[in-house]
């Protein structure tokens, strides 16, 4: 009986040891990745579309002027739109506007490229501007063409733009009401 007990435990000795030696651990690694891009602050936002790149407004003005010009007005105030990279290699450029298509009555002389502020309640009458870099209305914006930089503080940006109607009504058959148009800016980095 000795033989038999001592004969059981030795088994459950070496059952528990085979168990003990049969556990493996295995290991390895997670590999963890970031890409980061270049990216810009417009205005102080990294938003990169819906961006508000402010207004050109023309203000009231009687149906008989003969010119009229304004400067942008920022979105976050002031005259200019700002911008901010992590490259220098980026460009500013008015791709387009909405209204490039002569509607039937145009007041003001068309500038090329084309662009038209187009009366809300009757599309039917224009208004002909021109976008400039400068406030001398010297140097014509382009679609597609990379606007200058106006000016330069502490490594932000400052763009701005300029608009000129010229050749308008000194008329009374100007119609009056609303005029507008839609200016579209990328800045591509």
């Amino acid at each position: 009986m000795k033989r038999k007990l001592l004969l059981i435990c030795s088994g459950a000795i070496l059952a528990a040891t085979a168990q003990q030696a049969l556990a493996v651990t295995s290991s390895g690694t997670i590999g963890a990745t970031l890409t980061l891009t270049n990216g810009c602050l417009i205005n102080g936002s990294p938003t990169q579309n819906g961006i508000n790149f402010g207004t050109l407004d023309f203000g009231t003005h009687p149906a008989t002027f003969s010119t009229l010009t304004t400067q942008l007005t920022g979105a976050n105030g002031g005259n200019t739109f700002t911008i901010q990279c992590t490259t220098t290699s980026y460009t500013v450029a008015i791709t387009g506007n909405t209204n490039t298509a002569a509607p039937g009555t145009i007041i003001g002389t068309p500038g090329t490229p084309a662009r038209y502020l187009i009366n809300t309640a009757n599309t039917g009458q224009g208004v002909a501007y021109s976008l400039y870099s400068d406030s001398g209305y010297n140097n014509v914006i382009a679609n597609n063409t990379a606007i200058p930089v106006a000016s330069t503080a502490g490594g932000v940006d400052s763009y701005t733009l300029y608009g000129r109607i010229t050749g308008g009504g000194n008329s009374v058959t100007v119609v009056p009401g609303t005029y507008t148009d839609t200016i579209n800016v990328s800045v591509t980095y």
